[in-house]
């Protein structure tokens, strides 16, 4: 498994009370798994500090599958700490639309779609149309032009489509724009490396929810991606929505796990941190965990 790698500077917190007394800082290898990667399954070679480089104290390897680790585990080669577990949803876009739609959603449910999709066709007057707008092709420009009429007409605006990744470089990129008429009221924008699609962020006008406007904009893309053959999977990526769960059509367990090298130093950091946030849990409710802070400094660049 060829995973991306990049280092990043990484805090420790330790908790009291709620609020963070103590970071311990040290660079780290941050490893990221792909979707075709998990789904083929985690290797020793993943877990292994060999091809750490020698100034880095450790690994931080996210989203990768997780078989039940125990939270906090010393082993001969490193001592593990499990920062956080997710369910990581995908679409596989194997067989047919028909055959997805069937396998996915009940005869009602499948009925409940065909009804909103006549209500939303009777009020933009008959003319509804999905516009696709691809990168390569120059569409860029266009599809935001066409996000922000939607965002500005929206009391609260849906969040901010996030800018291009460091460490996940698109390819084809698209935006997906259905159209009531001429206007446009939801928008789907998906990033795309290799065969894999990955989901980036969607949003509806509030005027146009009430008849189910996103999602009949997802069943359509959906429909054109079955179509077009062209990718192997809809990458969701880990985390828990109303959306993932709506129109994935698999999930697995995935986590991200604190490597470090076995020194006495790093044991005892470790275990301490283990412990604080054992402590910590109780005050679940008062601010973030400890091994949220610590995921959220590493992947933000603010650790």
């Amino acid at each position: 498994m060829v995973l991306q790698q990049f280092e990043r500077v990484f805090s420790l917190p330790f908790m009291l009370g709620g609020r963070q007394v103590l970071a311990k800082k040290m660079s780290l290898a941050v490893r990221e798994v792909s979707l075709a990667e998990a789904l083929g399954g985690a290797d020793g070679d993943i877990l292994s500090l060999a091809t750490v480089p020698a100034h880095c104290a450790g690994s931080l390897l996210c989203n990768i599958p997780d078989p039940g680790w125990r939270t906090h585990t010393v082993y001969d080669d490193r001592v593990a700490c499990v920062l956080s577990r997710d369910t990581w949803h995908y679409l596989s876009l194997a067989g047919s639309f028909d055959g997805f739609m069937a396998n996915r959603y009940s005869e009602k449910s499948r009925e409940s779609f065909e009804r909103e999709e006549i209500r939303l066709t009777a009020r933009c007057g008959g003319t509804l149309a999905l516009r696709e707008y691809r990168d390569a092709a120059g569409g860029t420009a266009d599809f935001l032009k066409a996000v922000e009429r939607i965002r500005a007409v929206c009391a609260a605006p849906p969040p901010a489509l996030p800018g291009k990744e460091r460490r996940r470089p698109a390819r084809d990129g698209r935006g997906y724009v259905l159209f009531a008429a001429d206007e446009p009221v939801a928008y789907l924008r998906l990033g795309r490396l290799g065969d894999i699609l990955w989901y980036a962020g969607a949003g509806e006008r509030d005027d146009y929810r009430s008849v189910s406007a996103g999602t009949l904009l997802h069943l359509q893309v959906i429909r054109r991606l079955f179509q077009d053959g062209e990718c192997r999977y809809l990458d969701f990526r880990p985390g828990d929505s109303e959306i993932k769960r709506q129109f994935a059509n698999g999930a697995l367990r995935s986590a991200v796990l604190l490597n470090l090298r076995p020194t006495l130093l790093n044991r005892a950091w470790l275990a301490a941190f283990a412990a604080n946030r054992r402590a910590a849990a109780p005050r679940a409710g008062v601010g973030a965990a400890p091994g949220q802070l610590a995921l959220r400094g590493a992947l933000s660049g603010t650790g």
